[in-house]
């Protein structure tokens, strides 16, 4: 129904042309399908990658209350612990049972996860060419979500450090399941650090600029930056993104979508976004 719902809003779309600034904008509170999962998808990934890099560039041995983003309930299994040996660290990451609703274990950004993911590091996460590596079993799901939708997410991300202030993020066989339907998510994004406040990613800022697709048996959604994503770090704003352009398209449709982070140009800590498709502007909160 969803599904049948966005054809016939695209369409209707599809008949108005002209730029968005002139079109009026609509306020809606139901999203359509492929759009939701667009938003979905770079939001898990990111929010992933944040609670990942929160560990890796921080110590939880001097965390301080309310500065890390991970959980004390996160059980940490020190799986190899020496880069003497030649392949580096591995460490695992557990966080439970997705349980009843609210599902999986609320972490200090706003985000519920649940199951279990590995990180391997080839040498400290500072050094240049420093491979960090995220692999998500498939027998232990990780999940992640806002505690009544949650993404399973299954395969690898791998995080490189190309210089001091900058990242990149690339996934390798990377799957998402969500309402239960499988998609393939290929990413390559550009990280660089805006603003570095000392142990972890609390109080840091940091853009995205890359590329992410996601793919089924049907279509095939293709994303790319046109204005770097920007995220702030105070826990209150962690999971949202506060400014930047999308750029959609769609594998079965000839139109694109333009979606901006921040519609109101205030940089603010919520998850309003407009969408843009051929002259008609709408806005809603993902």
């Amino acid at each position: 129904m969803k599904r049948l719902l966005f054809r016939g809003l695209l369409l209707s779309l599809l008949a108005i042309a002209g730029g968005c600034q002139e079109e009026p904008i609509l306020e809606i509170t139901e999203t359509d399908e492929t759009s939701q999962i667009s938003l979905n998808v770079v939001s898990e990934i990111l929010s992933t990658f944040d609670i990942v890099q929160d560990w890796s560039t921080g110590d939880l041995l001097y965390f301080k209350k309310d500065e890390s983003l991970m959980p004390s309930d996160v059980v940490v299994s020190y799986l190899d612990t020496s880069f003497i040996d030649g392949d580096g660290i591995k460490l695992g990451f557990d966080f439970g049972f997705l349980g009843q609703s609210p599902y999986g274990l609320l972490c200090k950004d706003g985000k519920y996860r649940a199951g279990y993911f590995t990180v391997s590091l080839n040498r400290h996460p500072q050094d240049i060419d420093a491979k960090l590596v995220i692999e998500f079993p498939e027998d232990n799901p990780f999940y992640s979500g806002n505690g009544e939708s949650m993404m399973e997410i299954s395969g690898a991300m791998v995080i490189k450090r190309i210089s001091d202030d900058e990242l990149k993020l690339t996934t390798t066989q990377l799957s998402v399941i969500e309402n239960k339907e499988a998609k393939r998510v290929d990413a390559t994004i550009a990280i660089r650090e805006l603003a570095d406040n000392g142990y972890g990613i609390v109080n840091d800022q940091l853009s995205f600029d890359g590329t992410l697709s996601v793919t089924d048996n049907q279509l095939t959604i293709s994303l790319a930056t046109t204005l770097p994503l920007r995220k702030n770090y105070p826990l209150e704003c962690a999971k949202n993104i506060v400014e930047g352009k999308l750029n959609v398209n769609i594998s079965n449709s000839i139109s694109a979508i333009d979606i901006d982070f921040d519609p109101d140009n205030d940089a603010a800590c919520d998850n309003k976004v407009s969408l843009c498709i051929n002259g008609k502007t709408v806005i809603y909160r993902y």
